[in-house]
This record gives C-alpha cells, sequence and structure tokens, in this order.
C-alpha cells in the first residue's frame, strides 16, 4: 500500500480534514493518506508575509515527519508528501530535504495545464494572489502562457464549511475569462476550492482544472515510480 502525507501549512484543520478526505476519495484504498497541520501561523495564506511563514511552517512539519523516533528507530516514510496550498508555499525547502517526491498545488496545476492546451487562466481566491502567483510564472518561464489571473473573494465565507456559496461567483469568473481570454485551461486554484470541480459549468471550447486535482494526479502518478529514494537528509543528520 502507498502512502502520502498532506501537509497543510496553515491552521485551519477543517481544511486539512476536507482535502485529506478528498485525497482518500480520489486514490483510493490502495493509498494510505495521512495529513498534517501547522500548530501556529495564518489560518489563511494570502500575503508575502503569511507565505513566508507558511514555508517555515511546511518544512518544520516535513522535518518532524523524516526524523528519527525517540528511541533512535528510523521512521517509516510515505511515498510522496503534497503540500496543500496553491502559493506553493515552502516547496523548495521541502524538496531539499526529502527523499521521496514533493508535489504541490500551484506547480501541478500550471504543468497540467500545459499538456492540456497552449494557454490557460486562472481563477483564484485572495486579491494579493495574481501578483504573487506572477512571480512563480516567471520563475518556471512559462509566464507567455499565462493570459490572465482573477481574484474571487471569500474572505465573507467560512471554508471549507461554506465553500458551496462560492460557486455562483466563481462561475461568474470562469465564464468571462473565457470569453475575454479564450483560453483552453481555466485553473481553478486554492485549497478553498479544492472539490468543485464538478459544481462549475465549463463554458464551451475549455478545460476546467482544479488545482487540487491536477496535484493529486500528479501524485498519483509519482508513487508508482521505481523506489529509488536516497537517504533522508534529516534522518542522517
Amino acid at each position: 500500500m502507498k502512502h502520502l502525507t498532506l501537509v497543510n501549512a496553515n491552521t485551519n484543520a477543517g481544511m486539512t480534514d476536507h482535502m485529506a478526505r478528498l485525497a482518500r476519495a480520489r486514490l483510493g484504498d490502495d493509498t494510505r493518506v495521512s495529513a498534517l497541520t501547522a500548530a501556529s501561523g495564518a489560518a489563511y495564506i494570502g500575503s508575502p508575509r503569511t507565505c513566508a511563514t507558511a514555508a517555515e511552517a511546511a518544512a518544520g512539519l516535513v522535518e518532524q515527519c523524516l526524523a528519527p523516533q525517540q528511541d533512535g528507530a528510523s521512521r517509516q516514510l510515505p511515498d510522496a508528501f503534497l503540500l496543500g496550498c496553491f502559493g506553493d508555499p515552502g516547496l523548495a525547502a521541502v524538496r531539499d530535504i526529502s527523499p521521496v517526491p514533493v508535489v504541490s498545488m500551484l506547480e501541478a496545476a500550471l504543468l497540467t495545464a500545459l499538456q492540456l492546451g497552449e494557454r490557460f487562466a486562472i481563477v483564484t481566491p485572495g486579491q494579493r494572489w495574481p501578483r504573487m502567483i506572477d512571480d512563480t510564472l516567471t520563475q518556471l518561464g512559462i509566464a507567455r502562457h499565462c493570459l490572465g489571473i482573477d481574484a474571487i473573494v471569500l474572505d465573507h465565507l467560512r471554508l471549507p464549511e461554506q465553500q458551496a456559496l462560492a460557486v455562483p461567483e466563481l462561475q461568474r469568473l470562469v465564464d468571462a475569462q473565457a470569453a475575454r481570454y479564450a483560453p483552453s485551461v481555466i485553473i481553478i486554484g486554492g485549497a478553498a476550492l479544492a472539490g468543485l470541480h464538478g459544481a462549475i459549468v465549463a463554458p464551451p471550447g475549455v478545460r476546467l482544472l482544479n488545482a487540487f486535482d491536477a496535484a493529486l494526479g500528479q501524485v498519483a502518478g509519482l508513487m508508482t515510480l521505481p523506489d529509488n529514494r536516497a537517504e533522508s537528509t534529516v534522518a542522517a543528520k
């Protein structure tokens, strides 16, 4: 049986449980899904400051997961980590210490979108996310493929419990992007929007891609690769 560890770098345990349930339903009985939630920091990651805090939390959670037990025995490593935040905080640091694949929502969605179509647009919660996502697009060298990024404001909602209340506004933004940009793919980004893939109607000629679905698809594929993992740099210290 494969083992996936989901890492939520914010303090919203309800969001962690929501993503873990989706992962278990998607990956089935052949994969055990465990989940970790940050003990301190922000309940919602939506600014460079909270991203920095979340990056530290993500790396710390993974370090704890990889560290030897108190009796010195090695822990049984998961087969992959999934970072459950669309901004990918801590991705580089976690990959630096992890001997197993690390998948993140934004990177997975972007790479999958490129495989599905030449041009894409993005809808994501939070007014400051479009600018931060621009930085990732530039780092990956794929900014020219992104036609536009629009933010949906969900500050008034309690998530994930009130997630369904976001559907009308999300549908409006998706339809507007399709009319304005004519993209091949529209990425619906954000842990707050995980699981809404069946609630939004895709405009004609457009493929909708939920970022969490993209991350689950990639992590499922990576866990089938031959196991050539290196020794953990954390456990080796």
